[in-house]
C-alpha cells in the first residue's frame, strides 16, 4: 500500500500518533528514551522521548545514539533482589511498557534493527528486548541527503527500505510518499489526510532515491572482503590498522548493530538489597575479554580491533548470513582519532 500525505498534514499526524502513543525521534533534547521531558539541550541529535514535537529533528544527515536505545537501553534494571534473613527475595520492577512510536529512523538503523532482531530471537528470545520491540510501531524516514561519512549502499543497508517498518516516509517537496509496511501501518495511514498514491508520486519517489545514491557514490565496497578478512587473520596488517586506535570503545557506543552486554549487581553497603543492570559492553575494552582467574585471551589492542572487525563482516556473515555494519558511518563520525572504516575496508580488501 502506498500513500501521500501533505506535508501540512504533518503536524496532525504527528499530535494524532502523539496521542496514543510515547513519540521517540531525533532530536536534540532529553536525555533518553525512558526519561520523560526535555530539559537539557545536546550538540547532536540523538532518538530520545519528545513531549513537545516543535523539538523533532526529521530532516537530518545522522545521530549520535541510534534508535538501538529504544529496545536495548545502554543501562537496564533486570531487576531488584532483597536478602532477608538468609533468603533473598526477587523482584521485577521494571515498568510496563507503554506503546511507542519511533519516528525519524533512516534505512541503516532499520536494518540495523532487523540484524538486532536476530540476536535476541536466536537460541533464547530476550524478554526485555521483545517486550519493548513488541509494543514500539516504526516510522522510517529515507534520507534526502546522506551525511560525507554515510557508505549504507555499500552493505545494501539503504539508501531504501524494502521492509523492518510500520510506515516509510520519503520527502517529495510539498509532499511525503509513504509506504505502508504491516497492519500496524494500516491503521495509522487510514486518516482522512492520508491520500493514495499515483504514478507521477511513484516516478518521484524514484528519482528521490536514485539522487541520493548517486550521492553516495562508490567510495568503498566489501566485495571479496570476507575472504579476504580470513586470509590475513592474525597478521601484521592489523596492528598497522590498529596503530591509531585508542582501544575507547567508542565505535561500539554509537554503532547500532554492536549488542554486547555487562551484567552488574549494585547493592547498598550492608549488601542487603541492590539491583541487578545490563549496562552496554565494548569489545575494544581489556576487560571485555577478561575470564576466572585473570586470564585475558585478547590482552593485545590488536587482537580486539581485528575481532570486532571480524565480528562485523565474518563472523555474522557465519552465524546469520548477513553483514554486520549497516554503512550508517557513525564509527568513522565519531572515532576521536579519525579511523575511516572505508579506508581500512578498502586496504583489506587491497591485499592478496
Amino acid at each position: 500500500m502506498e500513500k501521500i500525505l501533505m506535508k501540512q498534514d504533518l503536524r496532525s499526524f504527528l499530535e494524532d500518533l502523539h496521542q496514543d502513543f510515547v513519540l521517540i525521534g531525533p532530536t536534540r533534547k532529553g536525555a533518553g528514551p525512558t526519561r520523560t521531558g526535555g530539559i537539557t539541550s545536546h550538540n547532536y541529535l540523538s532518538f530520545a522521548q519528545v513531549t513537545d514535537l516543535d523539538d523533532l529533528v526529521l530532516d537530518y544527515q545522522t545521530t549520535m545514539a541510534s534508535p538501538k536505545r529504544v529496545f536495548l537501553p545502554d543501562r537496564e534494571v533486570l531487576f531488584n533482589f532483597k536478602r532477608t534473613d538468609g533468603e533473598v527475595a526477587l523482584e521485577d520492577s521494571r515498568p510496563r511498557p507503554e506503546p511507542r512510536a519511533v519516528i525519524g529512523v533512516h534505512p541503516c538503523d532499520l536494518a540495523a534493527l532487523k540484524k538486532l532482531d536476530l540476536v535476541f530471537d536466536e537460541n533464547y528470545r530476550d524478554p526485555y528486548y521483545w517486550e519493548a520491540r513488541d509494543n514500539t510501531v516504526v516510522i522510517g524516514w529515507t534520507c534526502r541527503e546522506p551525511a560525507s561519512t554515510c557508505f549504507c549502499h555499500a552493505v545494501v543497508a539503504g539508501p531504501d527500505a524494502e521492509d523492518g517498518y510500520d510506515l516509510l516516509f520519503t520527502d517529495l517537496g510539498e509532499r511525503y510518499f509513504i509506504k505502508v509496511g504491516s497492519r500496524a501501518g494500516e491503521k495509522l495511514a487510514a486518516t482522512e489526510y492520508f491520500k493514495d498514491a499515483g504514478a507521477n508520486e511513484v516516478r518521484r519517489r524514484h528519482e528521490a532515491l536514485a539522487s541520493v545514491q548517486e550521492e553516495l557514490g562508490q567510495g568503498v565496497t566489501t566485495e571479496g572482503l570476507r575472504e579476504r578478512m580470513i586470509a590475513s587473520y592474525g597478521g601484521e596488517i592489523w596492528n598497522q590498522l590498529s596503530a591509531k586506535c585508542a582501544a575507547c570503545g567508542a565505535c561500539n557506543m554509537v554503532c547500532p548493530t554492536c549488542h554486547c552486554f555487562a551484567v552488574v549487581d549494585k547493592a547498598n553497603v550492608d549488601e542487603t538489597e541492590g539491583k541487578r543492570m545490563r549496562v552496554w559492553d565494548s569489545c575494544h575494552f581489556e576487560s571485555f575479554a577478561k575470564m576466572a582467574g585473570g586470564v585475558d585471551f585478547r590482552k593485545e589492542k590488536m587482537s580486539r580491533f581485528e575481532h570486532r572487525l571480524f565480528d562485523k563482516f565474518v563472523f555474522s556473515q557465519d552465524r546469520y548470513g548477513t553483514t554486520f555494519c549497516v554503512g550508517c558511518g557513525r564509527c568513522v563520525k565519531f572515532c576521536q582519532n579519525a579511523i575511516d572504516l572505508r579506508q581500512l575496508l578498502n586496504h583489506l580488501r587491497g591485499r592478496q
